[in-house]
């Protein structure tokens, strides 16, 4: 977690260079994983971040945040097939784990939406 908070600590053009550090430390990290998928979301590589976004979810499928982020992504940049493929992973997956995601879930006003619907917040 904090090597993949370190990412983006740094400044735009020393990013890259802290992310391959990360991986070389923490290679199978989903926390890892997913900060580089963000990364490459910010730099507006869509292939490469769906990529690793799908690259996270597989090795950490427990991990909402990662699910969040990947739909989100999804909504902005995929067709509607791509969409509801994430969302029915998401639900086959049921994830328990992620600080956003345990946030929501555990929350008053959510206590009986299913899986899908708390991707959707």
């Amino acid at each position: 977690i904090l090597w993949a908070e370190a990412v983006f600590l740094e400044a735009r053009p020393q990013r890259k260079t802290k992310s391959v550090d990360a991986l070389k430390k923490c290679e199978h990290d989903p926390h890892v994983l997913l900060a580089v998928a963000k990364l490459f979301w910010s730099e507006r590589k869509i292939t490469k971040a769906r990529e690793w976004f799908l690259r996270t979810v597989k090795i950490e499928p427990d991990l909402g945040d990662a699910w969040g982020l990947f739909y989100k992504f999804e909504l902005q940049h995929g067709t509607e097939e791509q969409q509801e493929e994430v969302r029915k992973r998401c639900e086959n997956a049921e994830p328990r784990h992620g600080e956003l995601w345990c946030a929501e879930s555990k929350h008053v006003l959510n206590w009986q939406k299913k899986t899908g619907e708390i991707l959707a917040l």
